[in-house]
């Protein structure tokens, strides 16, 4: 009995240590499945965590040009990338010494925010897309638009701030000068300064900006070299074409003028503008030779009124030997002084000897020197009745005749210098006012429809027959006489005409 007790009690042991043993088993399991359960739910957060944060943030092990953007909003990333870029330093050296220092922030210089938030999330969408369960740490390069500041940079590239011992001299372009020894223009050669040019300045730090950006977005320092290109340009070198063309012309004009005369002619009379004059009217300036105007227009007017004739007094030495004024002067030459002044101006640059007559504006029909008539033309006495025919000096005819009637102011002969209009033979003359139409054989015209003609109605000619028988104006000639004269005049011929008082 005893025995059987025990025996049960060692089987109710055993079972009761079996069942410990399962329940200890199945309770270990649980919490292996609970452990796995917790590290599953854990692995799936950091991963929906990882997930949610990519949609908004920069990729986990990132850096952009060696800055690290890791785990960043684009925001930050942006701003952290324009901070850095701003503080990278700008430093001055000319000839190895430092003038100035500064960053590209305080130059005026910064990264465009609007273009880098939209690279960057760009970027931040592309990594999205490629991430993978295992990741490394990526360094990238991005576009960037650099921009400026218009005014910073116009403190930044003051003069002020580079300053050096001696004082910046400015660059000059070649010019042309008159060198009064050599007697001609001269080049003046280009000179190079060093006075800072802020445009060029700016354009030699943006050029070493590039080329050091290539290198990466971030640098330290960036060290511009001011030298010649940053300088004052020369724009005009001694090599300049047309400022060679200019020397050229200018000293081609100085040797026209130089070797320059105008030799008026007067008949066989000369009035010479010789070169000297001519030069002594030049105003030679660097800029160039011009004539002084008013010196030329005071040697025009004393030539006009050296050589001037026409409506002049005239002072006529008559075959009797004595001097009559004829106030009355419409014969002779006259000088158009704007046109003698246009092409004296363009005579002057021939570097010729010109020979020519003045530019008139009315002439006669020959002339020497002052002298208008040249020995050639018809003198009217009406005190004495008489005509005179004068070529080359030479008396031709002369001849009595009848002029208007003196005892009608109307019809009585004009007195003064006149030129024949022209001349016709036959010829009818005709008033309506005093009623006749008579034709003549010779018809030579002066003024205000008087003329010299034949008058074959004349038996008589001279003595005092104008004062009571005399014409309506014109001077009556014999038929012999008027034949002559016809014959040996041409149009334009000079007639004097007067009365001795």
């Amino acid at each position: 009995m005893n025995q059987d007790r025990h025996s049960y009690y060692r089987r109710e042991r055993e079972y009761q240590r079996r069942q410990s043993e399962i329940a200890a088993k199945r309770k270990k399991t649980l919490t292996k499945q609970a452990a796995v359960l917790v590290l599953v739910l854990f692995v799936v957060c950091v991963f929906l965590g990882d997930y949610l944060s990519d949609q908004t943030h920069m990729a986990h092990w990132l850096s952009i040009y060696g800055v690290s953007v890791s785990g960043m909003t684009t925001e930050k990333a942006a701003q952290k990338l324009e901070r850095k870029f701003g503080e990278t330093e700008l430093v001055f050296t000319e000839n190895g010494i430092e003038l100035y220092r500064t960053t590209l922030e305080e130059a005026g210089y910064y990264l465009d925010g609007d273009a880098l938030r939209e690279e960057l999330s760009h970027v931040q969408s592309e990594m999205l897309s490629e991430r993978g369960l295992i990741e490394t740490w990526k360094d990238i390069e991005i576009e960037y638009t650099v921009r400026a500041d218009e005014e910073k940079l116009a403190q930044t590239f003051q003069a002020e701030h580079f300053e050096v011992e001696l004082e910046r001299l400015d660059s000059t372009d070649a010019y042309l000068e008159y060198d009064s020894e050599e007697g001609e223009f001269v080049i003046v050669p280009s000179w190079q300064g060093d006075a800072i040019d802020a445009d060029n300045l700016r354009a030699v730090v943006e050029d070493t900006m590039n080329e050091s950006l290539e290198s990466g977005l971030f640098q330290k320092t960036i060290t511009v070299k001011i030298d010649v290109n940053s300088y004052q340009t020369v724009e005009v070198t001694e090599n300049s074409e047309e400022l060679n063309d200019r020397l050229e012309q200018l000293n081609q004009s100085l040797t026209n003028y130089q070797t320059t005369s105008i030799v008026y002619t007067f008949g066989s009379v000369t009035e010479v503008l010789d070169s000297d004059t001519i030069c002594s009217w030049l105003e030679i300036t660097d800029d160039g030779v011009e004539l002084d105007e008013a010196l030329i227009w005071t040697f025009i007017d004393e030539l006009a009124s050296a050589y001037n004739t026409k409506y002049n007094t005239r002072y006529f030495k008559t075959t009797a030997g004595d001097t009559v004024t004829v106030s009355n002067n419409e014969y002779g030459y006259w000088i158009d002084k704007d046109a003698e002044f246009e092409q004296l101006c363009e005579d002057l640059e021939s570097g010729t000897t010109i020979e020519r007559e003045p530019v008139y504006s009315e002439s006669g029909l020959a002339r020497e020197g002052t002298d208008d008539l040249a020995g050639s033309y018809i003198e009217v006495s009406l005190d004495k009745q008489h005509l005179w025919l004068y070529e080359d000096y030479s008396l031709v005819v002369e001849t009595d005749i009848v002029s208007g009637k003196s005892s009608e102011e109307e019809r009585e002969t004009l007195q003064g210098a006149f030129s024949i209009a022209y001349k016709a033979s036959p010829y009818t003359l005709s008033s309506e006012y005093y009623g006749y139409e008579t034709e003549v054989t010779y018809w030579m015209p002066f003024a205000n429809g008087q003329g010299l003609h034949d008058a074959t109605w004349r038996s008589s000619f001279g003595g005092n027959l104008y004062e009571t028988y005399g014409s309506h104006g014109c001077i009556n000639l014999p038929l012999t006489a008027a034949a002559t004269i016809y014959n040996t005049i041409t149009a334009g011929y000079p007639i004097i005409i007067y009365m001795r008082e």
